[in-house]
């Protein structure tokens, strides 16, 4: 990914550049004051950190759009708040050396002083981490209220889930009811079937067995007479 990600290669470019900003800086630290060479290289560092700033605010527009569209980027928020990072670090940087031209610029050399290019490019700075730092807020108060949009959505889901645990409760309730008058039922047959098998024994028993064939002769001639009232 560091080698097609043009961010690692502008990233790459600007920490070398600041680098040797950073070793400029300190030579010039070093140098007495009011002299020729602090005015030039002085001068010579606040074109590099305007130029720095620049490269920087780029990547901070390309940071911007992949957080907009992060499925086009192929980017995590956990990578988008990294190169953020890494964005603030480098500014408070260049914010410092800005910071150590204006304090330490002699009279008339080297544009110090607010209204200079180092005091200008200090403003900048500021206003970009302000920005940063709005926007950082705005993004963390957006992301709280779908938080808590998706809680109320869940809390919703949890509760329409607790009613239809009731309500199958209560059909489950009333399917044991209608089993037990079922089983109650059946018993209650089965009762009367033995009863009536009972009796149907007793008088088979009395009639002996003329009788039993008296009967089956009897139930025949029914069923003739039936089924010829039937046909008629």
């Amino acid at each position: 990914m560091a080698q097609k990600d043009p961010y690692y290669i502008v990233k790459d470019e600007v920490a070398e550049t600041l680098r040797g900003v950073q070793e400029k800086f300190s030579r010039w630290q070093n140098l007495p004051r009011g002299g020729a060479d602090k005015r030039a290289l002085a001068t010579e560092l606040e074109e590099d950190c305007s130029s720095l700033e620049y490269m920087v605010a780029e990547i901070d527009k390309s940071i911007d759009a992949a957080e907009r569209n992060p499925q086009r980027f192929n980017l995590s928020q956990a990578e988008v708040s990294d190169r953020r990072r890494w964005v603030m670090s480098t500014r408070r940087q260049l914010s410092s050396i800005s910071s150590g031209l204006s304090a330490g610029a002699s009279g008339g050399g080297g544009g110090g002083g607010p209204n200079g290019p180092a005091g200008r490019l200090a403003a900048a700075v500021h206003d970009e981490n302000e920005r940063f730092i709005q926007s950082e807020g705005d993004r963390q108060q957006l992301l709280m209220r779908r938080q808590d949009e998706d809680l109320d959505q869940l809390g919703s889901h949890v509760v329409r889930i607790g009613e239809l645990g009731k309500e199958m409760g209560q059909e489950l309730h009333l399917q044991g009811q209608l089993l037990d008058e079922l089983d109650t039922e059946i018993e209650g047959t089965s009762t009367r079937l033995q009863a009536a098998q009972k009796k149907i024994d007793y008088v088979l028993q009395k009639a002996g067995a003329k009788g039993q064939l008296a009967i089956i002769g009897f139930l025949i001639v029914t069923l003739i007479i039936l089924i010829f009232l039937l046909l008629g």
